[in-house]
């Protein structure tokens, strides 16, 4: 079973760079793309990127890498971005990890689900940035400590504002719209951010007998992805092999 590793805003395949070592290590075969317009793709044009084009990337990737039977994870952004892939590519894909993910209704974007606050907050500073084509990482969201700070605050990138402000919608009706089994983690150690909304979310679907969710939890930060790459890959085989898939 192919894993396809999607990162967050303002990152890239660095992000996961030690977590896919892990994961190649022990047999499974791991696709970690940058998105467009992102870290060493940041040459493409800000104002041409939207979230539509982050999910033809990896809907892409999956088909002429002719990929079968995949798992899907994304962290934070990346669940908006898996959400639109899998529902472009429902045939290849056989299941979803939102690692503390965005998690969208159709017709929403990560502006609708952040808040009107949080939205005009993030305008602001993009004109001030470009004009109001690509957004700098606010320094609070979320906080990295000055290890990380350090080792990874020179990577992180400016992220172009249509990947924030346009809505996943759907490409197939509604009564077709299944997905397969999907895994939801909360990093618990995030307070106040929008991912534990989901993880209720998520816990009341499970509580209710709804079939197709898993839900577990890290005790760490947001940044688990770079900062505990051991538990993080250790998590995602876990789940791989409990869904009885094979390397």
């Amino acid at each position: 079973m192919p894993i396809v590793l999607v990162h967050g805003a303002w990152a890239g395949a660095w992000s996961w760079r030690d977590a896919a070592r892990l994961l190649r290590k022990q047999g499974f075969d791991v696709y970690a793309p940058t998105m467009t317009g992102i870290a060493e793709r940041s040459h493409v044009p800000p104002q041409n990127v939207t979230l539509s084009t982050h999910i033809a990337d990896i809907a892409g990737l999956m088909r002429y890498e002719e990929l079968e039977n995949v798992l899907l994870v994304g962290h934070s952004y990346g669940g908006m971005v898996i959400t639109g892939a899998a529902d472009r590519e429902p045939d290849r894909v056989a299941g979803m990890v939102y690692l503390d993910a965005f998690l969208p209704r159709n017709g929403q974007s990560l502006w609708d689900i952040a808040g009107p606050e949080r939205a005009e907050h993030h305008r602001q500073d993009a004109m001030a940035h470009d004009g109001g084509h690509s957004l700098p990482r606010p320094a609070q969201n979320p906080p990295l400590g000055p290890d990380l700070a350090q080792k990874w605050g020179q990577l992180f990138t400016p992220q172009p504002v249509g990947t924030q402000s346009e809505p996943w919608i759907s490409v197939r009706p509604e009564a077709e719209r299944t997905w397969p089994r999907r895994h939801y983690i909360l990093c618990t150690q995030y307070k106040g951010s929008r991912f534990h909304g989901f993880a209720d979310d998520v816990r009341a679907h499970i509580a209710s007998g709804e079939p197709g969710w898993d839900y577990s939890e890290f005790d760490a930060a947001h940044d688990v992805v770079r900062a505990d790459p051991h538990l993080t890959a250790s998590r995602v085989a876990q789940i791989a092999r409990g869904w009885g898939v094979t390397e």
